[in-house]
Protein backbone atom coordinates (compact mmCIF):
# COMPACT_ATOMS: atom_id res chain seq x y z
CA UNK A 1 0.00 0.00 0.00
CA UNK A 2 2.81 2.40 0.87
CA UNK A 3 4.42 1.74 -2.52
CA UNK A 4 1.10 2.35 -4.34
CA UNK A 5 0.59 5.59 -2.39
CA UNK A 6 4.08 6.71 -3.39
CA UNK A 7 3.37 6.04 -7.10
CA UNK A 8 0.05 7.91 -6.92
CA UNK A 9 1.80 10.87 -5.28
CA UNK A 10 4.39 10.98 -8.08
CA UNK A 11 1.65 10.84 -10.74
CA UNK A 12 -0.25 13.64 -8.97
CA UNK A 13 2.88 15.83 -8.80
CA UNK A 14 3.60 15.24 -12.50
CA UNK A 15 -0.01 16.10 -13.35
CA UNK A 16 0.15 19.35 -11.36
CA UNK A 17 3.48 20.33 -12.96
CA UNK A 18 2.24 19.61 -16.47
CA UNK A 19 -0.96 21.53 -15.77
CA UNK A 20 1.05 24.52 -14.52
CA UNK A 21 3.18 24.34 -17.67
CA UNK A 22 0.07 24.45 -19.84
CA UNK A 23 -1.22 27.44 -17.88
CA UNK A 24 2.14 29.18 -18.33
CA UNK A 25 2.12 28.53 -22.07
CA UNK A 26 -1.47 29.69 -22.23
CA UNK A 27 -0.50 33.00 -20.62
CA UNK A 28 2.06 33.81 -23.34
CA UNK A 29 0.96 36.85 -25.31
CA UNK A 30 1.75 38.17 -28.77
CA UNK A 31 2.76 41.81 -28.36
CA UNK A 32 2.00 44.08 -31.32
CA UNK A 33 2.83 47.37 -29.57
CA UNK A 34 6.58 47.11 -30.02
CA UNK A 35 8.96 49.89 -29.06
CA UNK A 36 10.04 52.05 -31.99
CA UNK A 37 11.42 55.45 -32.90
CA UNK A 38 11.15 57.30 -36.20
CA UNK A 39 13.01 60.61 -36.13
CA UNK A 40 14.68 63.08 -38.46
CA UNK A 41 16.42 66.43 -38.60
CA UNK A 42 15.06 69.34 -40.62
CA UNK A 43 18.35 71.21 -40.16
CA UNK A 44 21.64 70.72 -42.00
CA UNK A 45 24.62 69.48 -39.97
CA UNK A 46 28.15 70.35 -41.13
CA UNK A 47 31.35 69.01 -39.56
CA UNK A 48 35.07 68.57 -40.07
CA UNK A 49 37.51 65.71 -39.58
CA UNK A 50 36.81 65.42 -35.85
CA UNK A 51 33.86 63.13 -35.11
CA UNK A 52 30.61 64.88 -34.20
CA UNK A 53 27.33 63.46 -32.85
CA UNK A 54 24.38 63.55 -35.27
CA UNK A 55 21.33 65.23 -33.75
CA UNK A 56 17.64 65.26 -34.63
CA UNK A 57 14.79 67.74 -34.02
CA UNK A 58 11.66 65.92 -35.22
CA UNK A 59 9.96 62.96 -33.53
CA UNK A 60 8.01 61.55 -36.46
CA UNK A 61 6.61 58.65 -34.42
CA UNK A 62 7.65 56.73 -31.31
CA UNK A 63 6.51 54.35 -28.57
CA UNK A 64 8.30 53.13 -25.43
CA UNK A 65 11.58 54.64 -26.61
CA UNK A 66 13.56 57.64 -25.34
CA UNK A 67 15.45 60.00 -27.65
CA UNK A 68 17.15 63.26 -26.73
CA UNK A 69 17.68 66.13 -29.14
CA UNK A 70 21.42 65.98 -28.42
CA UNK A 71 21.53 62.68 -30.32
CA UNK A 72 21.38 60.22 -27.41
CA UNK A 73 19.04 57.25 -27.89
CA UNK A 74 17.89 55.07 -24.97
CA UNK A 75 15.99 51.78 -25.11
CA UNK A 76 13.26 51.42 -22.46
CA UNK A 77 12.78 47.68 -23.04
CA UNK A 78 15.34 44.91 -23.34
CA UNK A 79 15.32 42.94 -26.58
CA UNK A 80 16.71 42.70 -30.09
CA UNK A 81 16.45 45.89 -32.18
CA UNK A 82 16.90 46.88 -35.81
CA UNK A 83 18.32 50.34 -36.49
CA UNK A 84 18.66 51.98 -39.91
CA UNK A 85 20.24 55.41 -40.28
CA UNK A 86 20.07 57.30 -43.60
CA UNK A 87 22.12 60.51 -43.93
CA UNK A 88 21.57 62.91 -46.86
CA UNK A 89 25.16 63.87 -47.60
CA UNK A 90 26.42 66.76 -49.72
CA UNK A 91 27.89 70.23 -49.30
CA UNK A 92 25.76 73.27 -48.40
CA UNK A 93 26.27 74.85 -51.83
CA UNK A 94 26.79 71.60 -53.73
CA UNK A 95 30.33 72.67 -54.59
CA UNK A 96 32.24 70.35 -52.24
CA UNK A 97 34.06 67.10 -52.85
CA UNK A 98 35.35 64.50 -50.37
CA UNK A 99 34.15 61.75 -48.01
CA UNK A 100 31.64 61.43 -45.14
CA UNK A 101 32.17 58.79 -42.41
CA UNK A 102 29.33 57.59 -40.12
CA UNK A 103 29.43 55.18 -37.17
CA UNK A 104 27.87 54.29 -33.79
CA UNK A 105 28.99 55.15 -30.28
CA UNK A 106 27.97 53.55 -26.99
CA UNK A 107 28.71 55.94 -24.16
CA UNK A 108 32.07 57.51 -24.95
CA UNK A 109 33.33 54.47 -26.87
CA UNK A 110 33.10 53.81 -30.59
CA UNK A 111 31.21 50.63 -31.50
CA UNK A 112 33.66 48.28 -33.28
CA UNK A 113 33.10 47.57 -36.99
CA UNK A 114 30.30 50.13 -37.27
CA UNK A 115 31.90 52.63 -39.68
CA UNK A 116 30.78 53.41 -43.23
CA UNK A 117 32.24 55.79 -45.84
CA UNK A 118 30.59 57.48 -48.81
CA UNK A 119 32.03 60.00 -51.26
CA UNK A 120 30.57 63.37 -52.24
CA UNK A 121 31.33 64.63 -55.74
CA UNK A 122 31.03 68.20 -57.04
CA UNK A 123 27.34 69.04 -57.39
CA UNK A 124 26.13 65.73 -55.97
CA UNK A 125 23.96 64.54 -53.12
CA UNK A 126 23.26 60.96 -52.00
CA UNK A 127 22.12 58.89 -49.01
CA UNK A 128 24.68 57.19 -46.76
CA UNK A 129 23.02 54.19 -45.06
CA UNK A 130 24.10 52.27 -41.97
CA UNK A 131 21.99 49.40 -40.62
CA UNK A 132 22.53 47.13 -37.63
CA UNK A 133 20.74 44.52 -35.52
CA UNK A 134 21.72 44.41 -31.85
CA UNK A 135 20.78 43.04 -28.43
CA UNK A 136 19.97 45.80 -25.94
CA UNK A 137 19.17 45.90 -22.24
CA UNK A 138 16.71 48.42 -20.89
CA UNK A 139 18.46 51.81 -20.57
CA UNK A 140 20.93 50.92 -23.34
CA UNK A 141 22.35 54.24 -24.59
CA UNK A 142 23.94 54.92 -27.97
CA UNK A 143 24.67 57.73 -30.43
CA UNK A 144 25.45 58.16 -34.10
CA UNK A 145 28.59 60.09 -35.11
CA UNK A 146 30.00 61.41 -38.36
CA UNK A 147 33.08 63.14 -39.75
CA UNK A 148 33.73 64.98 -43.03
CA UNK A 149 36.90 65.07 -45.13
CA UNK A 150 36.70 67.76 -47.83
CA UNK A 151 39.23 67.66 -50.67
CA UNK A 152 39.34 71.46 -50.93
CA UNK A 153 40.27 73.56 -47.92
CA UNK A 154 37.60 76.22 -48.43
CA UNK A 155 34.58 73.92 -48.83
CA UNK A 156 32.47 72.11 -46.26
CA UNK A 157 30.66 68.78 -46.27
CA UNK A 158 27.92 67.36 -44.09
CA UNK A 159 24.32 66.23 -43.76
CA UNK A 160 22.12 68.57 -45.78
CA UNK A 161 18.36 69.16 -45.37
CA UNK A 162 16.27 70.71 -48.16
CA UNK A 163 12.61 71.46 -48.89
CA UNK A 164 11.64 70.64 -52.49
CA UNK A 165 8.56 72.34 -53.88
CA UNK A 166 5.34 70.31 -53.48
CA UNK A 167 7.15 67.33 -51.92
CA UNK A 168 7.95 65.94 -48.50
CA UNK A 169 10.94 67.56 -46.78
CA UNK A 170 14.37 66.00 -47.29
CA UNK A 171 15.87 65.63 -43.77
CA UNK A 172 19.60 65.69 -43.13
CA UNK A 173 19.16 62.38 -41.26
CA UNK A 174 16.36 59.79 -41.07
CA UNK A 175 16.54 57.54 -37.99
CA UNK A 176 14.57 54.29 -37.77
CA UNK A 177 14.74 52.02 -34.71
CA UNK A 178 12.30 49.16 -34.09
CA UNK A 179 12.07 46.42 -31.46
CA UNK A 180 12.04 42.85 -32.80
CA UNK A 181 11.81 40.82 -29.57
CA UNK A 182 11.98 41.13 -25.80
CA UNK A 183 14.39 39.46 -23.39
CA UNK A 184 17.83 38.15 -24.30
CA UNK A 185 18.53 36.04 -27.39
CA UNK A 186 14.87 35.08 -27.84
CA UNK A 187 14.98 35.06 -31.67
CA UNK A 188 17.50 33.87 -34.26
CA UNK A 189 19.57 36.87 -35.39
CA UNK A 190 23.10 37.70 -36.51
CA UNK A 191 25.36 40.67 -37.24
CA UNK A 192 28.28 39.62 -39.46
CA UNK A 193 31.23 41.41 -41.08
CA UNK A 194 33.97 41.14 -43.62
CA UNK A 195 37.19 42.58 -42.18
CA UNK A 196 39.21 42.21 -45.41
CA UNK A 197 39.17 43.87 -48.81
CA UNK A 198 37.78 41.60 -51.54
CA UNK A 199 38.32 42.59 -55.17
CA UNK A 200 36.12 41.11 -57.88
CA UNK A 201 35.78 40.47 -61.59
CA UNK A 202 33.04 39.69 -64.10
CA UNK A 203 32.44 36.22 -62.60
CA UNK A 204 30.19 36.07 -59.51
CA UNK A 205 32.07 35.57 -56.23
CA UNK A 206 30.92 34.77 -52.70
CA UNK A 207 31.55 37.55 -50.18
CA UNK A 208 33.62 36.21 -47.29
CA UNK A 209 32.24 36.96 -43.81
CA UNK A 210 35.04 36.42 -41.31
CA UNK A 211 33.86 38.40 -38.27
CA UNK A 212 30.86 38.01 -35.97
CA UNK A 213 29.50 40.77 -33.75
CA UNK A 214 26.49 38.72 -32.61
CA UNK A 215 24.95 35.41 -33.62
CA UNK A 216 22.10 33.51 -32.00
CA UNK A 217 20.76 30.32 -33.62
CA UNK A 218 22.24 31.36 -36.98
CA UNK A 219 25.60 29.87 -38.00
CA UNK A 220 28.30 31.29 -40.25
CA UNK A 221 30.52 28.65 -41.88
CA UNK A 222 34.17 28.69 -40.78
CA UNK A 223 35.75 26.36 -43.34
CA UNK A 224 35.72 26.11 -47.13
CA UNK A 225 32.17 27.55 -47.14
CA UNK A 226 33.31 30.80 -45.49
CA UNK A 227 30.57 33.29 -46.30
CA UNK A 228 27.68 30.81 -46.13
CA UNK A 229 25.00 31.71 -43.57
CA UNK A 230 23.18 28.63 -42.24
CA UNK A 231 19.62 29.05 -40.98
CA UNK A 232 18.74 26.28 -38.52
CA UNK A 233 15.10 27.30 -37.94
CA UNK A 234 12.29 27.78 -40.46
CA UNK A 235 10.52 31.13 -40.52
CA UNK A 236 10.27 34.55 -42.16
CA UNK A 237 13.57 36.43 -42.05
CA UNK A 238 14.80 39.91 -42.93
CA UNK A 239 18.25 40.18 -44.53
CA UNK A 240 20.11 43.40 -45.33
CA UNK A 241 23.62 43.68 -46.78
CA UNK A 242 25.64 46.92 -46.53
CA UNK A 243 28.62 46.67 -48.89
CA UNK A 244 31.44 49.23 -48.69
CA UNK A 245 32.25 49.35 -52.41
CA UNK A 246 35.12 51.20 -54.06
CA UNK A 247 38.54 50.70 -55.64
CA UNK A 248 41.78 49.16 -54.41
CA UNK A 249 44.01 51.58 -52.53
CA UNK A 250 45.95 53.90 -54.82
CA UNK A 251 44.20 52.82 -58.05
CA UNK A 252 41.36 55.38 -58.42
CA UNK A 253 39.61 52.80 -60.61
CA UNK A 254 36.20 53.24 -62.22
CA UNK A 255 33.42 50.81 -63.17
CA UNK A 256 30.45 49.04 -61.58
CA UNK A 257 29.91 46.76 -58.57
CA UNK A 258 26.93 44.36 -58.51
CA UNK A 259 25.52 42.92 -55.24
CA UNK A 260 22.89 40.19 -54.80
CA UNK A 261 21.98 37.09 -52.76
CA UNK A 262 21.87 33.34 -53.32
CA UNK A 263 19.65 30.77 -51.60
CA UNK A 264 20.85 27.15 -51.59
CA UNK A 265 23.19 27.83 -54.50
CA UNK A 266 20.64 29.63 -56.70
CA UNK A 267 20.38 33.37 -57.26
CA UNK A 268 17.49 34.98 -55.36
CA UNK A 269 15.17 36.54 -57.95
CA UNK A 270 15.12 40.34 -58.10
CA UNK A 271 17.80 40.83 -55.42
CA UNK A 272 20.52 42.51 -57.50
CA UNK A 273 21.66 46.13 -57.10
CA UNK A 274 24.36 48.12 -58.93
CA UNK A 275 26.67 50.99 -57.98
CA UNK A 276 28.91 53.01 -60.30
CA UNK A 277 32.39 53.81 -58.95
CA UNK A 278 34.23 56.82 -60.37
CA UNK A 279 37.91 57.59 -59.80
CA UNK A 280 38.13 55.54 -56.62
CA UNK A 281 34.94 56.85 -54.98
CA UNK A 282 33.51 55.04 -51.93
CA UNK A 283 29.82 54.15 -51.58
CA UNK A 284 27.57 51.98 -49.42
CA UNK A 285 25.62 49.61 -51.70
CA UNK A 286 22.47 48.04 -50.22
CA UNK A 287 20.64 44.80 -51.02
CA UNK A 288 17.76 43.69 -48.79
CA UNK A 289 14.98 41.13 -48.67
CA UNK A 290 12.31 39.66 -46.42
CA UNK A 291 11.89 35.99 -47.24
CA UNK A 292 10.42 32.73 -45.94
CA UNK A 293 13.24 30.26 -45.20
CA UNK A 294 13.23 26.57 -44.30
CA UNK A 295 15.42 24.86 -41.70
CA UNK A 296 18.92 24.14 -43.09
CA UNK A 297 18.61 26.78 -45.83
CA UNK A 298 21.88 28.43 -46.82
CA UNK A 299 22.33 32.04 -47.95
CA UNK A 300 25.35 33.61 -49.63
CA UNK A 301 26.08 37.22 -50.56
CA UNK A 302 27.40 37.54 -54.12
CA UNK A 303 29.20 40.28 -56.02
CA UNK A 304 30.79 40.98 -59.38
CA UNK A 305 32.64 43.95 -60.87
CA UNK A 306 33.38 45.38 -64.31
CA UNK A 307 36.93 46.26 -63.21
CA UNK A 308 39.32 43.95 -61.35
CA UNK A 309 40.43 46.85 -59.13
CA UNK A 310 36.91 47.25 -57.67
CA UNK A 311 35.22 45.39 -54.83
CA UNK A 312 34.45 45.40 -51.09
CA UNK A 313 36.93 47.78 -49.44
CA UNK A 314 37.82 47.45 -45.73
CA UNK A 315 39.85 50.17 -43.99
CA UNK A 316 40.76 51.60 -40.57
CA UNK A 317 40.48 55.40 -40.31
CA UNK A 318 42.43 57.11 -37.55
CA UNK A 319 40.48 57.59 -34.26
CA UNK A 320 37.42 55.86 -35.74
CA UNK A 321 36.09 52.29 -35.86
CA UNK A 322 37.11 49.93 -38.64
CA UNK A 323 35.19 50.16 -41.92
CA UNK A 324 34.20 46.57 -42.84
CA UNK A 325 33.96 45.57 -46.49
CA UNK A 326 30.52 44.16 -45.66
CA UNK A 327 28.06 44.53 -42.78
CA UNK A 328 25.29 41.91 -42.90
CA UNK A 329 22.28 41.88 -40.56
CA UNK A 330 19.60 39.19 -40.39
CA UNK A 331 16.85 38.13 -37.99
CA UNK A 332 13.71 36.04 -37.73
CA UNK A 333 10.29 37.65 -37.44
CA UNK A 334 7.66 36.31 -35.04
CA UNK A 335 7.47 32.56 -35.71
CA UNK A 336 4.09 31.41 -34.36
CA UNK A 337 1.06 29.68 -35.86
CA UNK A 338 -0.43 33.05 -36.80
CA UNK A 339 1.12 34.25 -40.11
CA UNK A 340 3.26 37.38 -39.80
CA UNK A 341 2.40 40.11 -42.33
CA UNK A 342 5.25 40.80 -44.75
CA UNK A 343 5.86 41.75 -48.37
CA UNK A 344 8.85 41.58 -50.69
CA UNK A 345 7.99 43.53 -53.82
CA UNK A 346 9.93 44.70 -56.86
CA UNK A 347 9.59 46.20 -60.31
CA UNK A 348 10.86 44.58 -63.51
CA UNK A 349 10.18 47.73 -65.53
CA UNK A 350 12.22 50.89 -65.97
CA UNK A 351 10.22 53.94 -64.89
CA UNK A 352 11.15 57.40 -66.17
CA UNK A 353 10.39 60.44 -64.07
CA UNK A 354 9.57 64.10 -64.34
CA UNK A 355 9.15 67.03 -61.97
CA UNK A 356 5.55 65.82 -61.41
CA UNK A 357 5.53 63.04 -58.75
CA UNK A 358 4.63 59.50 -59.84
CA UNK A 359 3.71 56.33 -57.95
CA UNK A 360 6.37 53.63 -58.26
CA UNK A 361 4.93 50.60 -60.06
CA UNK A 362 5.63 47.24 -58.35
CA UNK A 363 4.70 44.37 -60.67
CA UNK A 364 6.53 41.53 -58.84
CA UNK A 365 5.23 39.88 -55.67
CA UNK A 366 8.43 38.09 -54.61
CA UNK A 367 6.89 37.25 -51.22
CA UNK A 368 3.53 38.23 -49.78
CA UNK A 369 1.54 37.41 -46.63
CA UNK A 370 -1.38 39.35 -45.07
CA UNK A 371 -0.52 42.34 -47.29
CA UNK A 372 -1.94 43.16 -50.74
CA UNK A 373 -0.09 44.76 -53.64
CA UNK A 374 -1.95 46.42 -56.50
CA UNK A 375 1.01 47.34 -58.74
CA UNK A 376 2.52 49.69 -56.17
CA UNK A 377 -0.49 50.39 -53.95
CA UNK A 378 0.34 48.40 -50.81
CA UNK A 379 -2.72 47.64 -48.66
CA UNK A 380 -2.41 46.35 -45.09
CA UNK A 381 -4.80 43.73 -43.71
CA UNK A 382 -3.60 43.94 -40.08
CA UNK A 383 -2.95 46.86 -37.77
CA UNK A 384 0.43 47.10 -36.07
CA UNK A 385 3.90 48.64 -36.15
CA UNK A 386 5.60 48.12 -39.52
CA UNK A 387 9.06 48.58 -40.96
CA UNK A 388 9.32 49.65 -44.61
CA UNK A 389 12.50 49.89 -46.69
CA UNK A 390 12.57 50.95 -50.34
CA UNK A 391 15.69 50.73 -52.54
CA UNK A 392 15.49 52.41 -55.95
CA UNK A 393 17.98 51.69 -58.75
CA UNK A 394 18.46 55.23 -60.04
CA UNK A 395 19.92 55.90 -63.47
CA UNK A 396 19.19 57.14 -66.96
CA UNK A 397 18.19 55.90 -70.39
CA UNK A 398 21.32 55.10 -72.43
CA UNK A 399 23.41 56.36 -69.46
CA UNK A 400 23.03 59.91 -70.76
CA UNK A 401 21.08 61.53 -67.92
CA UNK A 402 22.18 64.18 -65.44
CA UNK A 403 20.11 65.43 -62.50
CA UNK A 404 18.46 64.27 -59.27
CA UNK A 405 16.01 61.48 -58.39
CA UNK A 406 13.73 62.04 -55.38
CA UNK A 407 12.05 59.19 -53.45
CA UNK A 408 9.51 59.40 -50.62
CA UNK A 409 6.33 57.72 -49.30
CA UNK A 410 2.62 58.45 -49.18
CA UNK A 411 0.13 56.98 -46.71
CA UNK A 412 -3.54 57.09 -47.71
CA UNK A 413 -2.76 59.64 -50.41
CA UNK A 414 -0.79 62.06 -48.21
CA UNK A 415 2.97 62.61 -48.19
CA UNK A 416 4.65 61.11 -45.12
CA UNK A 417 6.46 63.97 -43.41
CA UNK A 418 10.27 63.98 -43.53
CA UNK A 419 10.49 60.85 -45.69
CA UNK A 420 12.15 62.28 -48.81
CA UNK A 421 15.62 61.28 -50.04
CA UNK A 422 17.66 62.38 -53.09
CA UNK A 423 20.24 60.71 -55.36
CA UNK A 424 22.26 62.60 -57.96
CA UNK A 425 22.70 60.83 -61.31
CA UNK A 426 25.56 61.86 -63.61
CA UNK A 427 25.51 59.36 -66.48
CA UNK A 428 25.83 56.55 -63.90
CA UNK A 429 23.69 54.37 -61.60
CA UNK A 430 23.23 54.17 -57.82
CA UNK A 431 20.80 52.84 -55.20
CA UNK A 432 18.61 55.32 -53.30
CA UNK A 433 17.17 54.16 -49.95
CA UNK A 434 14.08 55.47 -48.17
CA UNK A 435 12.92 53.80 -44.94
CA UNK A 436 10.47 54.22 -42.06
CA UNK A 437 8.87 52.59 -39.02
CA UNK A 438 5.27 53.54 -38.29
CA UNK A 439 1.95 52.44 -36.86
CA UNK A 440 -0.39 51.18 -39.58
CA UNK A 441 -4.13 50.57 -39.37
CA UNK A 442 -5.91 47.77 -41.22
CA UNK A 443 -7.01 49.11 -44.60
CA UNK A 444 -4.24 51.72 -44.85
CA UNK A 445 -2.59 52.13 -48.25
CA UNK A 446 1.08 52.93 -48.78
CA UNK A 447 2.83 54.13 -51.96
CA UNK A 448 6.42 54.85 -52.97
CA UNK A 449 6.59 58.16 -54.85
CA UNK A 450 9.38 59.48 -57.06
CA UNK A 451 10.18 62.54 -59.12
CA UNK A 452 13.17 63.72 -61.14
CA UNK A 453 14.89 67.08 -61.53
CA UNK A 454 16.54 66.72 -64.94
CA UNK A 455 19.48 68.74 -66.22
CA UNK A 456 19.86 66.66 -69.39
CA UNK A 457 18.74 63.29 -70.79
CA UNK A 458 16.17 61.00 -69.17
CA UNK A 459 16.23 60.06 -65.46
CA UNK A 460 14.34 57.51 -63.40
CA UNK A 461 14.36 54.01 -61.97
CA UNK A 462 16.22 51.49 -64.14
CA UNK A 463 15.65 47.72 -64.42
CA UNK A 464 18.16 45.42 -66.14
CA UNK A 465 19.24 41.76 -66.44
CA UNK A 466 23.00 41.20 -66.19
CA UNK A 467 24.47 38.02 -67.67
CA UNK A 468 24.75 35.10 -65.19
CA UNK A 469 23.24 37.15 -62.34
CA UNK A 470 19.94 37.88 -60.63
CA UNK A 471 17.78 40.54 -62.29
CA UNK A 472 18.23 44.16 -61.19
CA UNK A 473 14.77 45.59 -60.39
CA UNK A 474 14.11 49.30 -60.75
CA UNK A 475 12.73 49.17 -57.19
CA UNK A 476 12.93 46.73 -54.25
CA UNK A 477 10.49 47.22 -51.35
CA UNK A 478 10.61 45.19 -48.11
CA UNK A 479 7.81 45.44 -45.54
CA UNK A 480 7.18 43.56 -42.31
CA UNK A 481 5.12 43.84 -39.15
CA UNK A 482 7.10 43.61 -35.93
CA UNK A 483 5.57 41.53 -33.12
CA UNK A 484 7.01 39.31 -30.40
CA UNK A 485 5.91 36.62 -27.97
CA UNK A 486 5.84 37.80 -24.35
CA UNK A 487 6.42 34.87 -21.99
CA UNK A 488 4.42 34.89 -18.74
CA UNK A 489 5.42 32.70 -15.80
CA UNK A 490 2.55 33.52 -13.45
Amino acid sequence: MAKQHQILSIILVLFVLSNELLITEGNDKIIDDVAYFQGSSTKSQVSGKKGKVITYNSDDGSYDFTAFYNGTFVTEKDGVYLAVFAAQISSPRRNGKGDIHMWMRQGSENVPDSNSIQSVDHGSTSVLVYSTVFQASDNYKFKLAYSAFADEECTRLGLIATQPEKESLVPSIIITIIQLSDGTNTIPYAQLFSSKTQLGNSDPEVIILDSVSAANRIVIAKTEDHGTINYSEAGVYFLVANAEVGSAEGTHASGEVHLWMRLNGKDMPNSNTIQTIRNGSAVILISQTVIKLEAKDKVQLMFSTTNKELGMIASKPKNEPRVPGMIFSTFQLLNEEKPIPYAQLSSSQSQWGCITPKTVKLDNNDGLQCIKNNNGIIEFEESGTYFVMAAAQCGSDENDGIGDVHLWMKLNGKDIANSNTIQTVNKDTAVLVCQTAMVIQAGDKLEMIFSTDVTSGTLGLVASKPHKESAVPSMIVSVFKSSYLKHSYT
